[in-house]
């Protein structure tokens, strides 16, 4: 057994499918189902039971895989520490995120600036959910997140405050107004997020809270969608925005008399677990950006 069928073995797993795996790794279906093969009868088991063309993990195939990538994230983070140790400025940072708006990228690019050789990897999820699923899972490093988790293993830092406006079009007969009320709200029509977002989880609790039923015209799956929509005059919509953001927003943001909440955006990572060179300066780099522009 070596480390080169474990790894195929891991994505024949992942996958459940012999010959889309063979194209991921980019080597021939016969010659992946003998190293299967040849792995299964050293383990003295099969990993997989198979009907027809379909493979499915078995008891056994669960098992190994938890052990398969145990030994995996080892030895990429061995890697990765020999990296460290060498001096090496290269690396990776992965984390998931809600937003990738301008704000966002002003961070990542004046990171990119300082650490040219650091590469991203972004996942993109509007529930912080998943996103601390990840964390768990340890598929990524960090995880932009503005609920307070409970998970023992993981730990956050507060990043900014951001207060919940309500969005309005430049030509709406509210943009004049300085602060609004629910009772204003009861015939507007409303552009919201995707029902397994975090945050529409908390504008939904507010309908329910101020006896407001919306009429929801469009669920979107990103912020910038939202204001894009917004600006239109296609509808209005909760939305929640720093003071150093407001200035750049094409919409009206008004005061809602009825919500005092702070959105509080945080960033999460997991307490075991080796973090690279470059994870580290991304998160001391974070640290500082939001404590000097926020």
């Amino acid at each position: 057994m070596d480390l080169l069928q474990i790894k195929y073995f891991q994505t024949v797993a992942n996958m459940e499918h012999m010959t889309r795996a063979a194209g991921v790794l980019q080597i021939a279906q016969p010659a992946l189902s003998a190293m299967i093969a040849k792995l299964e009868e050293d383990l003295g088991v099969p990993l997989f039971n198979r009907t027809g063309r379909n493979i499915v993990l078995n008891e056994y195939g669960k098992v190994f895989l938890k052990r398969a990538n145990r030994i995996l994230k080892e030895v990429e983070e061995g890697r990765q520490e020999i990296s460290d140790l060498s001096g090496s400025e290269t690396g990776s940072v992965s984390f998931a995120t809600t937003s990738l708006n301008k704000e966002f990228g002003s961070l990542l690019g004046s990171f990119a600036c300082q650490y040219p050789k650091v590469n991203f990897h972004i996942t993109q999820l509007g529930d912080d959910r998943e996103k601390l699923h990840l964390l768990d899972k340890d598929e990524i490093d960090f995880a932009f997140i503005n609920t307070i988790t409970e998970h023992s293993n993981i730990t956050t830092m507060k990043l900014a405050e951001e207060d919940i406006y309500l969005a309005v079009s430049p030509a709406h007969y509210l943009a004049s107004y300085q602060t609004v009320s629910f009772q204003n709200l009861k015939d507007e029509a409303f552009i919201g997020l995707k029902a397994n977002y975090s945050q529409q989880e908390f504008c939904d609790e507010f309908y329910k809270k101020n006896g407001v039923e919306p009429n929801i015209i469009c669920e979107c799956s990103e912020f910038t969608a939202v204001i894009n929509l917004v600006e239109a005059g296609l509808g209005v919509s909760f939305l929640p925005c720093s003071e150093a953001e407001k200035k750049e927003l094409p919409v009206i943001l008004l005061k809602i008399e009825e919500i005092s909440y702070k959105n509080i955006l945080r960033l999460a990572w997991k307490k075991q677990r080796y973090f690279s060179k470059a994870a580290r300066n991304f998160r001391e780099y974070v640290s500082q950006y939001f404590n000097t522009t926020i």
